[in-house]
């Protein structure tokens, strides 16, 4: 159909008005396309709509021959402002769109590079993170081994340890309450970049064997127990049944992440735990000069004279081939900062995706403005006057987005750090950083660029092609956006679907055991409550026979491991069929139980049997290995009633293999199961232990019940930890799943 010819006397009158040229038949063309657009279906309706038209540009060619209209006066920015708010309220549901999307593209965006920010710079618990070194991270030292690395480096000028441990704290005659504490060498301790705010940090005296106990309380600790009473210094509290000495409050973080309170760490060759207890993690801080290779080849000639000293505990180059030494603030990230790159690029391609979702949209809108712009064209206004308005329309979009995706990022960044279960050097970062302002600021930008660049350039090109007999630009335009948007929706899609794909596979790898409905309850004894086997023994009968009393507890046992949560000491085998020197033995993660571990867990031997009560007293006792150590040791032969011996300290004292069960996942859920054996926990005594339950109960309803069973064995064995072992298994895969 032939398009509708407006008025031709109208015509005239636009075409005295309208600047000669290519602008001014550009404006006419537009005019011609709106008014046949309107004449379709209202003809009245378009004439009286061109009349109006014609009325205002003859208007202000008759009243504005100064130019005032086209001119950037002093108050055309007010009147831009006005102008766009308008244009706002008219289209409300454009404005919500187009407001809505970019929200949540900034929202994401800034959330997660709150967490990342607040990660990769509030990590640091050192005063110089630069020359501080993880000592073989992952791997803890005894006091021993401490003690001999300490006398032979070269290259440290501070070296020490600390660990993170449960506290039974007594303040007065009240009841005692569980806390984290950080027990830290003296000189390590002056290291951190947090020092008492009031009173003093330890030194040297305060880690003497028999000096009186000392401790430093946190400042959340001495607000809440104390109620910021400086008066405290000096005083007294009962930390695990012994008084100590308050000498300091500190307000900052350390090593642990949780530390309620400090202790100094006492190093003492008469312990019973001076060798075999391996819970420290050891860090150095770098002599000038001194870099990390020259570390690792110190602790090379450390493991090799342990090796040479002890050969029957370390085989010869058991540090080689290993990460030995690391920054720390790496050591710290070392496990999250590639899941956090990765999430900060899958939010950016979201963020691409959005800008061309609202870019097509601006586009589309641009299109529709054409007659509004002919108009202003015609009115004198130049490309630099119609640009100048196109980006104050904008900044007011991109000021509306930015609000709402702020706000929202305020409360998201915290949530999304907290999704990291047991990660406690994930932060968020505050938003008055300079890091976070930058991002910020540049998100804003990319918006503005984004919002006035396209409805800019097709203004421009559609007016260069007003007369010419090119394709129109929008329709390239529109097809170059949406199938750049096609691409990145489908490169995120094909991400997302395999980490789908990896988090469901990891929920069905096969764990060895039923997590549903079992509750670990993290334990600390102090040391005096387990010197000896005769001394653990009546307590831990004690706190079973509590555990099962508990109405609802339908088993209940002791480890010294948590599946999927703690490593286990490995130790050398030796078969006596096939016997070795210790040094050439393989070596075999052990963990000890006690006989409720495999009832609650609803473990079955596959061979044999498992330990039960009389495996307690017997001497020597009994072990059961899991299918991959059978495989391993005793291939083709089944490994019950074969002999082992795992003490270096009595090779030759055999022990009897007396059943087989399903491989445990005990270390990690990835990777092939790696060889275990389960020993008596009451022959085995150990620092931490944890109590397990069975229950219909969930953890929430069962923790007062069986606080008070704990307290009433022994009221000083503070609770570390209460957790269903539904959320340890899924914070196996936690990181992969935040990313999912």
């Amino acid at each position: 159909m032939s398009p509708r010819p407006a008025p031709r006397w109208l015509e005239r009158v636009v075409e005295r008005c309208v600047p000669p040229g290519l602008w001014g038949q550009g404006v006419l063309g537009d005019l011609a396309e709106e008014f046949d657009r309107r004449s379709s279906r209202y003809p009245l309706s378009a004439r009286m709509w061109y009349a109006g038209q014609t009325a205002s540009i003859l208007w202000s060619r008759v009243f504005s021959r100064s130019g005032g209209a086209a001119g950037l006066g002093r108050s055309q920015l007010a009147m831009d402002l006005r102008w766009s708010l308008r244009a706002m309220f008219r289209h409300p549901a454009f404005t919500l769109s187009v407001v809505a999307i970019l929200g949540l593209g900034v929202a994401a965006n800034a959330a997660v590079f709150s967490v990342v920010s607040g990660t990769f710079r509030n990590t640091s618990w050192w005063r110089d993170a630069d020359a501080t070194v993880a000592v073989w991270p992952g791997r803890e030292f005894s006091q021993g081994e401490l003690g001999i690395y300490a006398d032979n480096q070269h290259v440290y000028r501070t070296l020490g340890a600390y660990t993170e441990q449960a506290f039974s704290l007594a303040i007065g005659t009240g009841e005692p309450a569980s806390v984290t504490g950080v027990v830290i060498s003296p000189d390590l301790f002056t290291e951190l970049a947090a020092q008492p705010s009031l009173g003093r940090a330890f030194d040297a005296d305060d880690a003497i064997p028999g000096a009186d106990p000392v401790v430093v309380l946190s400042h959340a600790l001495w607000r809440a127990a104390f109620g910021a009473d400086p008066g405290i210094l000096g005083g007294t509290v009962t930390v695990n049944g012994s008084r100590a000495t308050v000498i300091g409050v500190q307000n900052g973080s350390g090593p642990g992440g949780r530390a309620e309170m400090w202790l100094p760490l006492v190093i003492d060759q008469r312990s019973d735990d001076y060798w075999p207890l391996r819970n420290l993690n050891v860090v150095g801080v770098l002599r000038d000069g001194a870099t990390l290779e020259q570390a690792f080849d110190d602790l090379v000639a450390h493991t090799d004279n342990l090796s040479n000293m002890f050969p029957g505990f370390y085989p010869p180059g058991f540090a080689e081939g290993r990460t030995s030494v690391a920054g720390a603030e790496a050591s710290q990230r070392s496990m999250i900062s590639t899941p956090l790159l990765l999430l900060l690029g899958g939010t950016t391609l979201l963020m691409l995706i959005t800008a061309l979702n609202v870019g097509n949209l601006l586009l589309s809108r641009s299109i529709q403005r054409r007659p509004e712009l002919a108009i202003r064209t015609a009115l004198g206004a130049s490309r630099s006057r119609i640009v100048a308005q196109l980006l104050v329309e904008s900044a007011v979009w991109t000021a509306l987005a930015l609000f709402l995706g702020v706000t929202g990022a305020a409360y998201a960044g915290q949530w999304i750090a907290d999704l990291f279960v047991g990660e406690v050097v994930v932060v968020g970062s505050a938003f008055t950083t300079g890091p976070m302002l930058l991002y910020i600021s540049g998100l804003a930008l990319l918006t503005v660029l984004i919002l006035s660049g396209i409805p800019i350039l097709h203004y421009l090109r559609s007016q260069r092609a007003s007369l010419s007999v090119r394709p129109a630009p929008a329709a390239r335009m529109q097809r170059w956006l949406v199938t750049a948007q096609a691409a990145l929706a489908t490169m995120l899609l094909v991400s997302a679907v395999l980490l789908v794909a990896t988090v469901d596979n990891l929920r069905n790898v096969p764990l060895g055991f039923d997590a549903g409905g079992v509750t670990a309850v993290e334990l600390s004894p102090p040391e005096n409550r387990i010197a000896s086997r005769a001394q653990v023994r009546a307590p831990y009968d004690g706190l079973i026979e509590q555990a099962r009393s508990i109405p609802g507890i339908e088993a209940a046992g002791l480890t010294g491991t948590i599946p999927l949560r703690d490593d286990a000491l490995a130790v050398p085998v030796n078969l006596q069929t096939a016997q070795v020197d210790p040094g050439q033995a393989v070596r075999v993660p052990k963990h000890s139980v006690d006989p409720g571990f495999f009832d609650v867990l609803q473990v079955s031997p596959t061979e044999g049997r498992l330990l039960g009560s009389e495996d307690r007293d017997a001497r020597p006792s009994a072990v059961v290995v899991n299918e991959t150590m059978a495989a391993r040791l005793w291939p083709g032969v089944s490994p019950v009633g074969q002999r082992i011996a795992i003490d270096p300290h009595a090779w030759t004292r055999w022990v009897e293999v007396v059943g087989v069960i399903p491989d445990i996942r005990s270390d990690e859920i990835t990777g092939p199961p790696r060889p275990a054996m389960y020993v008596a926990l009451a022959e085995s005594p150990t620092r931490n232990v944890t109590l397990l339950v069975r229950s219909a109960s969930s953890t929430a309803v069962l923790v007062p019940a069986v606080r008070r069973a704990v307290h009433a064995v022994d009221p000083l064995v503070p609770i570390r930890a209460v957790m269903a072992m539904e959320n340890v298994v899924k914070a196996a895969y936690s990181t992969s799943w935040v990313v999912m």
